[in-house]
Formats: C-alpha cells, structure tokens, sequence
C-alpha cells in the first residue's frame, strides 16, 4: 500500500499526466522496467515489490494502473467458481479501499466526482480525489477470458 500512497502523493499536484511523467515518477520511486519496447517514448509496465504498474492510455488520458492482486478463474469449475472469485476480489478491493481512508492520506482524500470509472464496469470500485489527480480502487474482470484484478488506477 505504501506504494501506492507515494505515487499519488507524488503525482497530485501534477495537472496533467504524460507517459514520460508517469516513467519518471515510477524510476523515482524505484520501481523497475519490466517491459519496454525498442523505439517507444517511455516503458510502459513496471515492477516493484510483486506489484505491476501499467501506464496506459494515450495523452491527453493517460493514467497509471497497479494491479494489486490478481486471480484467474478456472474453466473447469465452472460459473460458481467464477462467482466466488468475483466475491472474493470485491472483499479485497473493499479492504483496500479502506485501508486507504484509515491511513495517511485520511484526511486528504475527498469523494470523486462524475465517472472515475471511465466507463470502465468495475465489480466494485471506491474513488477519492486528492489534488488534480484521481485514485480508484476496484476490482474488474475486462473480459471473461482474462483474470480477475483488483487495481489501483491514478487518473
């Protein structure tokens, strides 16, 4: 979590997120390049601690995800398995979530505003303000083929 509460401290006062921004903000924090394809601007997913950090988007949308816990669903157990599942990353999206409120950016943090989800269909998602930027905690399955995430999105 201590992660994240540096990176949103560290881009709050930021009005305007570029990849570049969100590469040295990543470098500063001691986070590593993962993956970086030859030729492009900046690299776009990081690692640190067991944490993956992905900037995404193009600008002028550009937001940094983390994903913080991840599962995947087994095929083979079926419907219910997959219900549990989403149970599960909604408890730990949740906890998450209030682990953020209870800490050091309590008193910082005021509810967020329109759709923080971009449109996105969360299983459960909290979102706060602090400064010009946007933090979202949510668990999302983007696809039925792909895992379930619990993820911290600044926007």
């Amino acid at each position: 979590m201590n992660e994240i509460i540096a990176l949103v401290q560290r881009l709050a006062g930021e009005p305007r997120l570029t990849g570049e921004l969100l590469a040295a903000a990543l470098a500063e924090e001691g986070w590593s390049v993962l993956r970086a394809r030859p030729g492009a601007p900046f690299p776009r997913v990081w690692e640190k601690d067991g944490l993956t950090a992905g900037i995404q988007g193009d600008p002028p949308e550009m937001d940094l995800a983390v994903t913080l816990w991840l599962r995947e669903a087994d095929e083979d157990e079926g419907f219910e398995a997959l219900e549990a599942l989403h149970e599960e990353a909604e408890a730990e999206s949740r906890r998450v979530a209030g682990e953020l409120e209870q800490g050091p950016l309590a008193g910082r943090l005021a509810p967020a505003t329109g759709d923080p989800s971009r449109g996105l269909d969360y299983l459960h998602h909290r979102a706060w303000r602090l400064g010009d930027r946007t933090l979202l905690v949510g668990s999302i399955q983007q696809d039925s083929d792909l895992p379930v995430v619990v993820e911290a999105v600044i926007g």
